[in-house]
């Protein structure tokens, strides 16, 4: 019994955090764009920095923090660090779900890897259900989560009831 709790946990932490990087097919084909108070293009150290209540959009994607830094080798994005109290991650992944939010005080994307690491008092929600810890890491080539609530605290996940055809929770 104790195995398949923990393997419906598991589960559902895929489900949950495999949102973020899983989006719409239209959001890839949108343009970008960012806002933000100020931008730094370092294109010897390969930064573009952007600062002060910065917002970036993509189709239904949505982020908005303090600072975002763009790691670029050879003119194309290696990485994306998004940094705030909290930074805030917002992306519908299929067009009948709900949005899926990410929220940290960082929020670390590596492109040749493709993993999302939320670290900082790090929580997802999607549809109700909810994953937390001080740190959140999915390998969307794995398929693998791994998290840990940091100086010996915790993971929480919050699941919300399934419900039967009838529109009641299941038992």
């Amino acid at each position: 019994m104790p195995s398949l709790l923990i393997r419906r946990l598991c589960g559902v932490a895929l489900l949950v955090l495999a949102a973020p990087v899983a989006a719409l097919d239209s959001d890839r084909r949108q343009p970008v764009y960012i806002d933000a108070d100020r931008v730094e293009f370092d294109e010897a150290k390969g930064l573009n920095t952007y600062t002060g209540k910065v917002v970036v959009e993509q189709g239904t994607m949505r982020i908005n923090a303090d600072k975002l830094v763009i790691h670029m080798t050879n003119r194309k994005p290696t990485r994306y660090v998004a940094t705030g109290d909290p930074a805030r991650y917002k992306q519908q992944p299929k067009p009948d779900e709900g949005d899926v939010v990410a929220t940290g005080k960082e929020l670390d994307y590596a492109v040749a890897n493709k993993t999302l690491t939320i670290r900082g008092n790090a929580h997802v929600t999607r549809e109700g259900d909810q994953f937390q810890g001080d740190q959140l890491v999915y390998d969307t080539v794995k398929d693998l989560v791994t998290g840990s609530g940091g100086n010996g605290g915790r993971i929480r996940m919050i699941i919300q009831p399934q419900e039967q055809d009838g529109g009641k929770p299941a038992p």
